[in-house]
């Protein structure tokens, strides 16, 4: 995923909060499909964990990602000589164009997931991903992927965007502070198709997902999720009242992400596909 300059997005905090994104994959893997004789390349792999199942059906796999610590942790978790096929480098995929050895129409397949919300956010860096993963391919390679698509999280972002607002930040400045774009199936074929792939499939799923527990203190579920994940939009007030405002919003939420046994629910879509390069 694209750089995360937060404290709180550490491998530690990931694998307590986030577990849950490796973990549920079933779908997204068995549409990879891996097989003995692919090369494969994993946009935003993380901390590996599903990277390294991959490498165990597949010849070669590549994990790019821009965080130091994720790709850190995940080569203690995942060593090289138990994975010896696996090898990983740190980089910013928004700008994968840029790293000319890796596009160079050799892979058949392209991979991502859960990471592409952040390296497209920026649409000034949109089409050149979109680019670059053609690139990477040879004809009739795969870019198989899932994300956020359209609504995700959407009770998330708007208890945010009150709780800013009631602190006095503009709801521009919350909106341009947004670091996620979350497409829906059509927007997102078109894009696939303009850039040179013909779409198998694609589908939005909603999939409501259970956070991390909250402690007798209430840390951890909805409250650590944002404090991970939305350090953007607290950036937009000063460190004192960040705490603040991730408790208002957490209020906010308790009535419909809450349910009665105190586990946090969070309204996930994801958007899923397979695309073929052109020949």
């Amino acid at each position: 995923m694209s750089e995360i300059k937060n404290t709180s997005y550490t491998h530690e905090n990931y694998s307590a909060h986030a577990g849950f994104v490796p973990l549920l994959t079933s779908k997204i893997t068995a549409l990879l499909s891996p097989q003995p004789s692919d090369k494969i390349l994993d946009l935003g792999a993380g901390d590996l964990i599903l990277t390294s199942k991959i490498s165990k059906h597949c010849s070669q796999i590549l994990a790019l990602d821009a965080s130091t610590d994720l790709l850190t942790a995940g080569r203690e978790l995942f060593p090289t000589n138990d994975y010896p096929n696996m090898d990983t480098r740190l980089v910013d995929c928004r700008y994968l164009d840029k790293e000319t050895d890796v596009v160079d129409g050799t892979w058949d397949k392209v991979f991502s997931n859960a990471a592409l919300h952040w390296i497209l956010r920026d649409p000034s860096t949109r089409k050149n991903v979109f680019t670059a993963v053609h690139g990477c391919l040879v004809p009739g390679g795969k870019f198989v992927a899932e994300m956020g698509g359209f609504g995700n999280i959407d009770e998330i972002h708007v208890a945010l965007t009150a709780a800013l607002v009631m602190k006095g930040v503009k709801v521009e400045q919350v909106q341009e502070a947004n670091p996620w774009f979350f497409p829906s199936d059509i927007h997102m074929k078109s894009m696939l198709e303009e850039s040179g792939f013909d779409v198998e499939m694609i589908e939005l799923e909603a999939r409501p997902t259970e956070l991390s527990l909250e402690d007798e203190k209430g840390e951890g579920g909805v409250k650590a999720w944002m404090e991970m994940f939305g350090q953007r939009f607290l950036e937009l007030v000063d460190e004192p009242e960040r705490e603040a405002v991730v408790k208002l919003a957490r209020n906010l939420l308790e009535g419909v992400s809450r349910r009665e046994d105190g586990r946090w629910i969070a309204g996930y879509v994801r958007l899923r596909w397979v695309a073929t390069k052109r020949a």
